[in-house]
């Protein structure tokens, strides 16, 4: 159990930094042109809702396991894993598979339209361009929540299968 309450401690990080990212300016953390924080969009007035919503449905993974922990629904995290694990996939091809093996130049002209003046840990050289280093935190956690979440859930199956042999 210990691996899937640091899943959940991690789980708890991304959806709170994950409110962050969108909810306020971070300077060049966050920088992303033409994207108003949703603070600023409330104080303004123009909030769109239907961005709330999405804003809402990416608490709803944590939320979800964190009851599927505590009543100790084995399906429903595996099913959180799922979902954890293909946006992490789809972190890795939008980032990864361009920095590695060099950026398609719609990708190039994207990310130089939307992501040149971002925090970046990591140099670009030629069409290899970094991921930023908002979306390197998340891919992070990402990492920890489903790593941690496979090898939890695969103790929990091995305990309850030694439990049942010994029955």
């Amino acid at each position: 159990m210990k691996y899937l309450r640091i899943s959940l401690a991690a789980q708890f990080l991304l959806a709170v930094y994950f409110q962050m990212i969108n909810w306020f300016s971070l300077g060049l953390w966050n920088y992303q042109p033409g994207s108003i924080p949703m603070f600023s969009s409330i104080s303004s007035g123009k909030i769109q809702w239907g961005d709330v919503g999405i804003l809402c449905a990416f608490l709803l993974p944590f939320l979800l396991f964190i009851i599927a922990y505590r009543r100790r629904w084995n399906w429903l995290m595996w099913t959180g894993v799922v979902g954890y694990s293909v946006w992490l996939y789809l972190q890795v091809q939008t980032w990864w598979v361009p920095y590695l093996f060099g950026a398609s130049q719609h990708w190039q002209e994207i990310y130089h339209r939307v992501f040149a003046h971002s925090t970046k840990i990591l140099p670009s050289f030629g069409n290899h361009l970094a991921p930023d280093a908002m979306h390197l935190t998340i891919q992070l956690l990402l990492i920890v929540i489903v790593v941690y979440s496979i090898v939890g859930l695969i103790q929990v199956q091995r305990s309850n299968k030694s439990k049942l042999k010994e029955m």
